[in-house]
């Protein structure tokens, strides 16, 4: 892969993913530009999107079976909906009348965090690296036993969301002979046992870990993935009337007596 020009100063960068080739006429704008040495023109000429996302993310093209997994991906969190916190932060956002250019950078940030977000899946992807040569039931057996919360799996209001546990299937089926797969099928099915199911973060981890991603590419594609939903939905509400989601009222509110 190119590296990019030598730095004019202590202040450029130098990056191993873009490669910019000047205009003749100006050396300020660019005439070319390369990712991991593939000419993006080329890229949008010849190639899908997906193709040329995992170029950024891997410096590849993909194969046909890494294409389709992280098609399924992209669509399955396309949006996550109304109840992800993401999603949900967006959404009132955007009823409360705050700048429509400021919808997804608030969702992205309330989607950053542990409750269903970016630091789960980091959690998750710690996880699989560490235990992937385990035995998955001596493991969930462990887990389950100590009554201690595993990294991308779990229950949502009690019991496993039946939407993901599909998305699950459908993507281990892609690649049913990768290794990371192969493992997580076999983890999850001595998990379904105890009512334990795929959380939206633990499906991240995996295809992350499938596709040879680090722990940071792997939560910044989980933020790529669900920002359409984020968009769409919070944008939806700006059209709304502020008074279609009011406050609770003081005594809707459940508190704890001092």
């Amino acid at each position: 892969m190119p590296l990019a020009t030598e730095p004019q100063s202590r202040a450029d960068f130098t990056t191993r993913i873009c490669l910019e080739s000047p205009s003749e006429s100006n050396p300020y704008i660019a005439e070319r530009r390369y990712i991991a040495g593939y000419d993006v023109a080329e890229l949008w000429r010849n190639c899908s999107y997906v193709d040329a996302l995992l170029v950024l993310l891997t410096g590849e093209l993909p194969s046909p079976a890494q294409r389709r997994l992280v098609e399924v991906f992209l669509i399955g969190l396309l949006n996550p909906g109304p109840r992800h916190p993401a999603v949900r932060a967006a959404m009132l956002a955007g009823v409360s009348k705050t700048a429509p250019e400021h919808l997804l950078p608030i969702g992205l940030l309330t989607g950053s965090g542990s409750q269903g977000g970016a630091l789960e899946v980091e959690a998750a992807h710690a996880f699989f690296s560490k235990n992937l040569d385990r035995d998955p039931l001596e493991l969930a057996d462990q887990y389950l036993g100590q009554q201690r919360p595993i990294p991308g799996f779990g229950t949502s209001y009690g019991e496993p969301e039946p939407i993901w546990q599909q998305l699950a299937t459908d993507l281990l089926d892609v690649m049913p002979d990768h290794p990371v797969l192969r493992w997580c099928r076999a983890f999850s099915r001595v998990l379904q046992q105890h009512q334990q199911g795929w959380l939206l973060p633990g499906l991240a981890a995996a295809v992350g870990m499938t596709l040879g991603l680090g722990t940071r590419e792997t939560l910044g594609l989980f933020q790529l993935a669900i920002a359409p939903g984020v968009m769409a939905q919070g944008m939806e509400q700006t059209h709304q009337p502020i008074s279609s989601n009011p406050l609770l009222r003081d005594d809707q509110y459940d508190c704890a007596s001092d």
